[in-house]
């Protein structure tokens, strides 16, 4: 078990230290240390399962993409099982768990929003909040606090919280509907099921989607299905600037887009109005006013 005395550093537990690949140490240093342990051992830490003590205040980033076994560093992609456990004597940050997959990460004081692809259950651990991945929740049923509840639909969000990443590599064939607006990134690696907005999302939604449908009741900013693989994206609005940047498949309905190319904006046929009316809860004359974007 190791114990950090922490001072408001970013990025503790952060498995993707600051997306290493594409910086290389410029703008972190694996090795770093905090304390007497460095940022590789906290991770190595938490991959073998342990439970890593902080004590005293943390910055933004902690327990990025927990419990995910990167292929940009080396790995198979998937969930670490068994991943272990952050539990903080102190606040948090803006962004914790953003794309977080598995483990739990344990609070005292506060956390700063917007939060990651996070949820709070019912804690085992006494005066301490408990947060686990909204991904895992998902697919294994856990209990969550109200008023956010799970049935077997699917789960949803009622809390009021702004989250990035919502939904992160979800691989489950249900639902996550969220009552108010998203932060960036929702979708993110989504492999199936569905995500509702019933608000707005920020940027890059949809982000390197692989499968399954998000919509959103109101708009998206830029870099809407940016890097998209496959699946369905519904927005009821605007889907902003730079859609579809550098997509491989899939497909995006929106009312107005400037998508970059080789996307492009296509009419929609008879059968795709019906869909996004069905979807959108639209008529077939408002239909009328929706385009696909994408590469065919």
């Amino acid at each position: 078990m190791l114990q950090i005395l922490a001072s408001g550093e970013k990025c503790l537990g952060d498995f993707t230290f600051d997306f290493y690949w594409q910086h290389q140490g410029s703008r972190l240093d694996m090795d770093q240390k905090i304390g007497e342990a460095s940022l590789r051992q906290i991770v190595q830490s938490l991959r073998e399962g342990e439970r890593v003590n902080i004590s005293g205040d943390v910055g933004s980033r902690l327990g990025s993409s927990l419990g995910v076994d990167l292929i940009r560093l080396g790995g198979k992609g998937g969930p670490i099982e068994g991943t272990g456990s952050i539990v903080v004597e102190g606040d948090v940050g803006r962004r914790m768990g953003i794309s977080m997959l598995r483990g739990a990460i344990y609070v005292s004081g506060r956390v700063s929003e917007p939060m990651g692809n996070v949820i709070e259950v019912d804690s085992d651990l006494t005066g301490y909040r408990m947060f686990v991945s909204i991904t895992e929740a998902l697919e294994k049923g856990w209990d969550v606090m109200e008023p956010n509840h799970l049935d077997q639909q699917g789960l949803f969000i009622e809390d009021g919280i702004f989250r990035d990443t919502l939904g992160a590599r979800n691989p489950a064939d249900k639902t996550i509907k969220l009552e108010g607006d998203a932060g960036m990134s929702t979708g993110i690696l989504m492999r199936s099921g569905q995500i509702i907005v019933e608000g707005c999302a920020q940027e890059n939604t949809a982000v390197l989607l692989r499968g399954g449908r998000i919509l959103v009741r109101g708009s998206t900013k830029d870099f809407t299905g940016a890097e998209m693989r496959g699946g369905e994206v519904f927005i009821e609005g605007d889907a902003g600037s730079f859609t579809c940047a550098r997509m491989k498949g899939g497909v995006v309905y929106a009312r107005q887009a400037l998508p970059l190319p080789p996307a492009k904006r296509h009419p929609l046929s008879p059968s795709e109005r019906t869909v996004v009316a069905r979807a959108l809860e639209l008529s077939p004359m408002q239909a009328l006013m929706y385009s696909r974007f994408g590469l065919q």
